[in-house]
């Protein structure tokens, strides 16, 4: 564990990037809001210099890196991405590795005022999850529209941040829109919530390790197979990157 001069430090030093991270996203989701007519590439390279400036900020106040290894297993087309999530980090990063992205989100977040107006504006999936097969079916029909445009759909099969040590079960809706409409699922490790822990205000330093897998293609394979596999993979590779000394800090080990 950690010393608690050590953590107040770590916690002033996260205090700066927040003062100037918040307002920065604030202004970001004001903007979208305001051009969002405009063609979606001009969107997309303003996400990107948010991308690089919260990446930039994390470095110089939190000491935060990361490494990314395996992006020659991206396809050239649309795909499905499958990420681990742990942390607030991989929504940000992620997006600069894989443009253009479609979020799928819940319709309640697109109700929240300038946030859920700049999903809108970069053409998030909004799916009423309580609706169940209807939601799916969305999912399906509206996932197959972007994918054909070339863009990637991304989903984190957990449905919510969890500890580093902690697993839930994944769910199936990605893995039906793979079988439904022939696209592959990329799948993500990451050990972020070493770092940057769900629901924490510091951000330790050190370097975040970021593996792409390779294609998981759904010919002959059913739904529960291919997120079995996505599962299998990505919580593997999670356990081989994990930083023991950074769980031993954060008392999870």
């Amino acid at each position: 564990m950690a010393s608690p001069m050590y953590r107040l430090w770590l916690g002033l030093r996260s205090t700066f990037f927040w003062l100037f991270f918040l307002p920065a996203t604030l202004v970001t989701a004001i903007l979208l809001c305001i051009i969002f007519f405009t063609p979606l590439k001009l969107r997309i390279g303003l996400i990107r210099l948010w991308i690089n400036f919260s990446l930039v900020l994390l470095h110089f106040f939190c000491g935060l890196k990361y490494q990314v290894e395996g992006l020659e297993n991206i396809p050239d087309h649309g795909f499905i991405l499958m990420s681990k999530h742990s942390s607030t980090w991989e929504t940000i990063v992620l997006q600069k590795f894989f443009q253009p992205l479609v979020w799928v989100v819940k319709r309640e977040l697109t109700r929240i005022p300038i946030f859920g107006w700049g999903l809108m504006s970069v053409n998030a999936i909004a799916l009423n999850r309580g609706s169940g097969r209807k939601a799916i079916n969305q999912l399906i029909q509206e996932s197959r529209i972007r994918m054909d445009q070339g863009r990637i759909l991304m989903l984190f099969p957990e449905g919510t941040r969890v500890l580093p040590t902690e697993q839930k079960p994944f769910k199936v809706g990605g893995a039906i829109v793979s079988e439904q409409t022939g696209y592959a699922v990329l799948p993500i490790a990451h050990n972020a919530g070493e770092f940057w822990p769900r629901h924490s205000w510091i951000k330790w330093p050190g370097t975040i390790r970021l593996v792409i897998g390779k294609p998981i293609e759904p010919e002959a394979r059913k739904p529960d197979q291919i997120i079995a596999e996505v599962k299998q993979w990505i919580t593997s590779t999670c356990d081989e990157i994990s930083d023991r000394q950074q769980l031993k800090k954060l008392g999870l080990l």
